[in-house]
């Protein structure tokens, strides 16, 4: 099982610049003063040269119950059994990094931005170390990023993210009102003269730094309306379900892009382009009904929530927010789900696209929904997970927040791009008005 990490002083190694005689006196004495991660970081050292120096650090982090994790080095990190490893953005995909040392090893990504940090966490990363804060020796040709990168990131992960580059305990006020969870050092440790009261006094430092203010900022919002499926509910896995079930029936399989595609459709229009696309004899309101039948049961009994919803629900019924739906969904569907969950009497509205000319990939079924809001768009903050719609809710002159779905992450990018805030999860929610990245 993956142990659980205290990212708070995370000492990375550089054997240049160590003030004791060994790396693994160094290595001690920086544990001995509270550092909680180790991670070996050798560039210029020949497979068994960092193979027996991995080894005898190891037996210092066992002692002491500290993490080890091996820089960029895959192999190394399996063959001592480390804890984890660290990979750069220019290192091996994260995808593949995951696969080849398993779901329980720790998998640590840099990201120098928001895009970086979004997609390494949708690729499998455990922690983000973000930087170079500052210019440093270490790593001469290192891109800065900005303070205000670093609240963009913290916004919209729900990563651990610790801070790298330049970083000592004069410059740690730099980072009040940001919730960073740690510090990766290099210089300001192991070069010190005494290493364990330096780490000693960045910890101490570290643990009294002010914390970030959460507070919720929806200054001019009247209004949030929230998507179902990838947005509210953990549902669109049931559809992909659906789709292969539907499709193998009649011998074909789900092309790439099905599930996107359709998700931002409504069910007459999803029907006739599924009609159009493979050739299907059925009428549009047998392959409707078809669909139908196949989900009730699971919105009826099955279907849940995404973390975090319903507190932040409440919490902007609580401030006086008005909260709607928008959804392709017909009715039968959707509010059994939302009435099990035990969120149906928090919604002022409920605007679902069976009831439109048109579906979420016109702006006119979103300008629809501010009017059945009794609102306006300036003051209409929408969550959604599809791209297509998104683009449709801008054109339509109100804001959005994206919200993580696996099924949309290659459009993550665009979607950066696009929307007004983006979250993870609702957990990062409270902070996301305003452009957060």
């Amino acid at each position: 099982m993956k142990p659980k990490i205290d990212y708070s002083i995370y000492l990375v190694t550089d054997r240049n610049l160590m003030s004791t005689p060994t790396l693994e006196i160094a290595v001690e004495q920086a544990i001995l003063g509270g550092c909680t991660l180790i991670q070996l970081r050798e560039k210029d050292l020949s497979t068994k040269a960092f193979y027996k120096l991995a080894c005898s650090i190891k037996q210092i982090t066992d002692k002491y119950g500290v993490p080890l994790i091996i820089n960029d080095r895959i192999d190394i990190a399996l063959a001592v059994d480390a804890d984890g490893v660290h990979i750069g953005v220019d290192d091996m995909p994260i995808e593949t990094a995951r696969k080849m040392i398993g779901k329980n090893k720790i998998l640590g990504v840099s990201a120098r931005t928001i895009k970086e940090a979004v997609l390494a966490e949708a690729y499998g990363a455990d922690y983000l170390g973000v930087g170079a804060m500052f210019a440093t020796n270490t790593k001469t040709n290192a891109e800065i990023v900005t303070r205000d990168e670093l609240i963009r990131i913290c916004s919209a992960s729900t990563l651990p993210i610790v801070v790298i580059g330049g970083i000592n305990t004069e410059r740690l006020s730099y980072f009040d009102g940001i919730n960073i969870d740690g510090l990766a050092v290099v210089s300001a440790i192991i070069s010190s003269n005494n290493i364990q009261n330096e780490t000693q006094r960045m910890k101490k430092a570290f643990s009294y730094r002010r914390s970030a203010d959460n507070k919720l900022n929806l200054d001019n919002i009247e209004c949030a309306v929230f998507d179902l499926d990838g947005t509210l509910f953990n549902s669109n896995d049931l559809w992909e379900k659906i789709d292969i079930a539907f499709l193998s029936k009649r011998g074909y399989t789900v092309p790439p892009d099905y599930i996107v595609k359709v998700s931002a459709l409504n069910f007459k229009e999803a029907a006739l382009y599924t009609k159009t696309l493979f050739d299907l004899p059925e009428t549009t309101t047998e392959l409707i009904n078809e669909w139908r039948n196949m989900a009730q049961y699971e919105y009826e009994h099955n279907i849940k929530l995404k973390p975090h919803t319903k507190a932040y629900l409440r919490k902007l019924k609580k401030r006086g927010i008005k909260l709607g739906v928008a959804t392709n969904l017909p009715p039968s569907l959707f509010i059994p789900a939302l009435k099990n969950n035990g969120i149906y009497e928090l919604f002022d509205c409920y605007c679902t696209a069976e009831n439109s000319k048109r579906g979420k990939e016109y702006p006119d079924f979103f300008i629809e929904t501010v009017r059945e809001m009794q609102s306006i768009p300036e003051k209409c903050l929408f969550f959604e997970d599809v791209l297509s719609a998104m683009k449709s809710i801008k054109q339509a002159g109100a804001k959005v927040c994206a919200v993580y779905d696996y099924y949309s992450r290659k459009d993550i990018p665009e979607i950066l791009s696009l929307a007004d805030s983006f979250i993870m999860s609702f957990s990062k929610a409270p902070s996301l008005y305003g452009r957060n990245y």
